[in-house]
């Protein structure tokens, strides 16, 4: 198979393998997904949309930024503290941003009067987009990276959609009860050629720590990035909560053996693949995120456990059916085509089901909130 996509990244790509020798498929896919300007997360191209390689929550209706509005708020008051801050990582075009911020500022004047909104962005397409969109708004600013914070600086909420599927991960595979790392090397005829190395010391203490047992034959992903990332988080967080959407699920369902091939997909102009050396730079490479993990190493850096749950029952727990009850008073062709694109948000299934929410807390003597009110049955997917 011939290395296809980018010249100019691939190029590079393989100059580093020649110079490095081979290289892990973490570092592959950080290239592939970060590598200044020709990446695909920084590259100019169109991702999200119907121009893009894939859909978010926030592209279908605002109801998902006034919902996640209405949880802010409530968390502004249980936290006590005039000034507030929320944090996002990852704001993609920016209209999340905006459909919080406008539902804040209509219904809870109060809380945008006193919030700060700011945006931790890399890509610097998306910035000039949302700067843009944001233009309206003089209470947000951008920042790099969630290291550009003090230590205990943020009183308020952090929070993500679709960002820890989207870090580079560890290509592992279990062969006679041995785990083992994927690299690749590129021949001299440019073919992509896969070998397997004996697993760091790192992944196998991420393995033992979450109690997590591979099966034989299995090929899979660890994601030691997130959980250096939601430690850096937890040391940013004075006091506050951190909620993360993402699909995924905890370990004792993410590694069961029906998924021999782990989950890493890749996403081009709204196909999916496990071709993951071709049109690099191009398509979207992710995989799904262990809640478990983002639990476990949350704790080491002071974040408590506040519940995790689905999208389904976290939006309705917030008042989405309210907003189905009045959009069908309505009868008309705008209400019915956003009722259709709202059911999309919590179908079995479908976006409701596969996404969960994790909201974890730090300095809060009474952590309860609205979108936790009515949880899942518990069973291996919600159990963390």
């Amino acid at each position: 198979m011939k290395l296809t996509g980018k010249d100019q990244l691939v190029s590079i790509i393989k100059d580093r393998i020649n110079k490095e020798g081979e290289i892990s498929f973490r570092d592959f896919m950080d290239m592939a997904l970060y590598y200044p300007e020709l990446g695909y997360y920084t590259s100019p191209e169109e991702k999200i949309g119907g121009y893009g390689d894939f859909y978010t929550a926030s592209e279908l209706d605002r109801a998902f930024g006034e919902l996640l509005g209405k949880q802010f708020a409530e968390i502004y008051t249980k936290i006590g503290e005039e000034e507030f801050q929320i944090v996002e990582i990852g704001a993609g075009k920016g209209y999340l941003t905006f459909d919080i911020l406008e539902f804040l500022q209509e219904n809870y004047p109060e809380v945008f009067k006193n919030t700060t909104y700011t945006i931790i962005e890399k890509s610097p397409y998306h910035i000039k987009t949302q700067k843009e969109i944001l233009s309206v708004f003089e209470n947000v600013e951008w920042v790099q990276d969630i290291i550009d914070f003090d230590d205990e600086s943020i009183t308020g909420v952090v929070f993500s959609n679709e960002l820890f599927d989207s870090f580079p991960v560890h290509l592992i595979r279990k062969k006679i009860g041995k785990i083992y790392e994927v690299f690749i090397k590129v021949d001299e005829e440019n073919n992509v050629q896969e070998i397997l190395k004996e697993a760091s010391e790192d992944i196998l203490k991420y393995i033992a720590e979450l109690n997590i047992n591979i099966p034989e034959g299995m090929q899979t992903e660890i994601n030691l990035d997130a959980a250096d990332y939601i430690q850096k988080i937890g040391k940013k967080l004075k006091k506050g909560f951190v909620i993360t959407v993402d699909y995924g699920y905890p370990s004792a369902e993410l590694y069961k053996p029906y998924r021999m091939r782990g989950t890493l997909l890749c996403y081009y102009r709204h196909r999916y693949s496990e071709n993951f050396y071709e049109n690099v730079g191009m398509q979207d490479i992710t995989s799904h995120v262990n809640f478990s993990a983002l639990k476990y190493y949350g704790m080491i850096a002071g974040l408590d456990f506040t519940g995790f749950t689905d999208q389904a029952h976290f939006l309705t727990n917030l008042g989405l059916m309210e907003i189905f009850e009045k959009l069908q008073e309505k009868n008309d062709y705008e209400s019915f085509e956003r009722l259709n694109r709202l059911k999309t948000l919590v179908l079995p299934k479908g976006m409701g089901e596969k996404f969960k929410v994790l909201v974890q807390h730090k300095n809060i003597k009474n952590p309860s909130i609205k979108g936790l009110d009515m949880l899942p049955y518990i069973s291996d997917r919600y159990r963390l």
